[in-house]
């Protein structure tokens, strides 16, 4: 710290002393030594520099300050807020800054770091012509919220996550682990741009010509049904755990009826009509009015996601693990524990814990002020934009007919030219 010290404040007797330079630059000298501090890597690090004002634009300023980059306001140096930022994605902020500055920042400075920060996308991956299959698993997570003014009863906010990954692969016995896998979500939990960035990663890291397949894991919710229509290859499958929970509970409730042989079966051949007897039949046999309206409600869930579940239940479409991703992404930090969230804080660190999930940890780079690289949901825009470019507008076929009033004069003289030079008919 004293190495720096001496290093700065001789950069600035520089300044002072180079009068020919100054004049120049129409820097007049207006106090000597301020005094400045920002926590850094090796500690608090203070220095003197002189405060200037310009002539030539009436503005005031610390010439030291411009030269090293120091922001002004700014009391925590880049490399700290990276590092309390990254921790707070595993940890709370009072235990982050206890890690990284044994306490010396509060919490909120911590949040306030989080709350400034643009958070970057993991750089454009390889190109990668060689895989044939993807799988996408895609749920959300339920995190209670804040309410305002200590307000009574409960508040929560969907948090869509989705994971891209090019299938599984065996670590040990009974356990297996996700290859290459890609996790994504949202800072302002809008599930349209979460799937646009799905896209343009898809886009540009496999070759879509050689991709076979692209099974969709998810539990049927609408969000999860809208995603990735573009692809031809895309395949919707239903999440096993989701659809085998309502299945068994079903058949809890008519244990003498074989419900769930039975139902496989319908779905193994394909039978609607036979699935719709049986549960009508549940129905209609129910012992109280709950057992029906579940029999019911049952029906509802299968044939709205009679394909999906289809799709699951064939071995082609593997397994799911969609629970698994929420609770290793995002239950662990967000919702197992009693926490509230403001709506901000939550958006900026769900990001943070998926950017570093994905390899690619904050840095401090990423405080300062510069133009981002192009995201993956920019990239998806871009390539259906110059798709479309050069291609034939053929909308105004598609708008509907304007309706004229035929019996007004001037459609019966337009009606009588056209017929008689036979163009209408």
């Amino acid at each position: 710290r004293e190495m720096f010290k001496v290093i700065l404040e001789n950069y600035n007797e520089q300044i002072r002393q180079n009068k020919q330079l100054r004049k120049e630059l129409g820097l007049v000298l207006q106090q000597k030594d301020r005094r400045r501090a920002m926590l850094t890597e090796l500690g608090l690090l203070e220095w003197s520099r002189d405060y200037y004002k310009n002539v030539n634009t009436q503005e005031y300023c610390y010439p030291l300050d411009e030269l090293t980059g120091v922001r002004a306001y700014e009391r925590i140096g880049d490399t700290v807020s990276a590092k309390l930022v990254n921790e707070a994605a595993d940890v709370s902020y009072a235990k982050s800054s206890a890690i990284v500055t044994g306490g010396t920042v509060s919490r909120q400075t911590v949040r306030n770091k989080l709350l400034k920060l643009a958070i970057p996308e993991k750089e454009m991956p390889e190109r990668k012509p060689y895989v044939r299959e993807l799988h996408v698993y895609a749920d959300e997570d339920h995190v209670h919220m804040q309410k305002p003014g200590k307000q009574k009863g409960k508040q929560n906010q969907i948090v869509p996550v989705v994971t891209v990954s090019e299938g599984v692969k065996p670590v040990c016995q009974g356990r297996n682990a996700l290859i290459s896998p890609m996790h994504f979500v949202d800072e302002e939990f809008d599930t349209e741009r979460l799937w646009g960035s799905v896209s343009g990663y898809i886009s540009k890291t496999y070759d879509a010509e050689k991709l076979e397949k692209i099974y969709v894991h998810g539990d049927g919710g609408g969000w999860i049904k809208k995603g990735l229509l573009d692809f031809a290859q895309a395949e919707h499958v239903m999440d096993k755990f989701h659809f085998f929970k309502r299945l068994k509970a079903l058949s809890r409730k008519f244990p003498a009826q074989s419900v769930q042989a039975r139902i496989l079966n319908a779905l193994e051949k394909n039978d609607r009509e036979y699935a719709d007897r049986i549960l009508h039949g549940l129905a209609a046999n129910s012992e109280n009015e709950k057992a029906c309206n579940e029999a019911l409600e049952f029906g509802t869930f299968v044939f709205g996601h009679w394909e999906e579940i289809r799709s699951a239940l064939r071995k082609a479409a593997g397994g799911s693990c969609t629970e698994g991703q929420v609770s290793h992404v995002l239950s662990e930090r967000f919702s197992r524990d009693p926490l509230g969230w403001s709506k901000e804080g939550l958006g900026k660190l769900t990001k943070v814990r998926v950017s570093v999930k994905n390899g690619r940890p904050i840095e401090a780079d990423d405080f300062k002020l510069h133009e981002r690289p192009e995201t993956y949901a920019q990239y998806a825009d871009r390539l259906i934009e110059e798709s479309m470019q050069g291609a034939i507008d053929w909308s105004i076929f598609e708008v509907t007919p304007p309706v004229f009033d035929g019996v007004a004069g001037t459609q019966v003289l337009i009606h009588a030219f056209g017929e008689n030079r036979g163009v209408l008919n």
